[in-house]
């Protein structure tokens, strides 16, 4: 990964202060796995999240952070937590999609909302997060809250302006819903490692590519071969932070309100830095001929439309990935 500059501001003070239980009189070490390497933006707002976990408990809990396949691969995180080996995760539902339907719901939100504050108001506003809690407590984890992912672009190597244009198109994309939702628009999917992506892209064996935000696309160097980038809405991931439920449970009360208001600034902080690197990133596209092109709200609604179709077929496959769907079409109802 390529190494993203982050505006973090310094952590704030928690109001109250801390007085550490009996139980912290020692204090505690929690060690937290994240799924990218020690260069990438995630790896230092964690870093930061763990000094601010510190200093709102006076020292009494220390977080070790640790980067993408020091312990595991990020698909197996869920029941490494599970067992204990991990205390906590930095992690994406989606990866958990074998276990439960509901991760799949939930870890990727598609274009079921036209923007990613509005999937983001879901869980504030909405009942993501309980959902999510409820979710995750079924394989022994304590979901503690989502934290900023940006949506994804569409580097491509010709203009889409809208469904149609993906009929015929032959898109890279990993297995799984968004993967569904390309298919049923009529695009021929194909899975490849990104190292071989580039060469696919500069010789037409893909026309296109569900990767990532805009600033990562540009930083890894996909439109030299891909002259448009495409917001369309395609792909909102989520990511979350929880912990092993036992040891969660066992953490006082303070400790637990220290570490959860912990990821809320940790989420805001990532969220300005990745909206500061893809304007940036925008700006030098433009400047270099590539063009950007933005979906009308109604190329969105049908994607979404066609998106609610994959949905639907995962909403029956278990209790909690019904409720999810319900929660999300009923807040989609309600922000209009």
């Amino acid at each position: 990964m390529i190494r993203r500059r982050l505006l973090l501001a310094a952590p704030a003070a928690l109001a109250l202060p801390y007085a550490a239980p009996p139980a912290l009189a020692q204090g505690v070490t929690l060690r937290m796995q994240h799924f990218l390497g020690t260069n990438a933006a995630l790896h230092t707002v964690a870093m930061a999240f763990a000094e601010d976990v510190k200093n709102a408990t006076g020292g009494r809990v220390t977080i070790s952070v640790l980067p993408g396949g020091a312990v595991v691969a990020p698909t197996e995180l869920l029941e490494t937590v599970r067992n204990g080996v991990l205390d906590g995760q930095f992690a994406a539902p989606s990866w958990f999609a074998a276990r439960d339907a509901g991760f799949v719901i939930l870890g990727d939100t598609g274009a079921t909302f036209p923007s990613v504050d509005a999937r983001d108001r879901w869980f504030s506003e909405g009942n993501g997060v309980d959902l999510g809690r409820q979710l995750y407590d079924r394989f022994g984890l304590y979901y503690v809250d989502q934290f900023y992912w940006p949506g994804e672009h569409i580097p491509s190597r010709r203009a889409l302006n809208g469904v149609e244009d993906l009929r015929g198109l032959k898109v890279r994309c990993p297995p799984g819903m968004i993967a569904e939702v390309f298919g049923r628009a009529g695009a021929s999917v194909v899975n490849l490692p990104l190292p071989e992506l580039f060469n696919a892209l500069q010789s037409g064996v893909v026309d296109a590519a569900d990767q990532a935000n805009p600033g990562l696309n540009y930083a890894v160097g996909l439109y030299r071969s891909a002259r448009f980038s495409i917001a369309a809405n395609h792909s909102m991931p989520t990511c979350e932070v929880s912990f092993n439920k036992r040891r969660w449970d066992g953490l006082p009360a303070e400790a637990r309100q220290a570490i959860a208001a912990a990821v809320k600034r940790m989420s805001a902080a990532h969220k300005a830095a990745i909206e500061r690197e893809d304007a940036e990133a925008l700006a030098k596209m433009r400047e270099e001929g590539i063009t950007i092109i933005e979906w009308q709200p109604a190329e969105v609604q049908k994607l979404g439309r066609v998106t609610a179709e994959v949905q639907d077929t995962y909403g029956p496959r278990s209790p909690l990935a019904g409720q999810i769907l319900g929660s999300l079409r009923a807040f989609q109802t309600r922000i209009g």
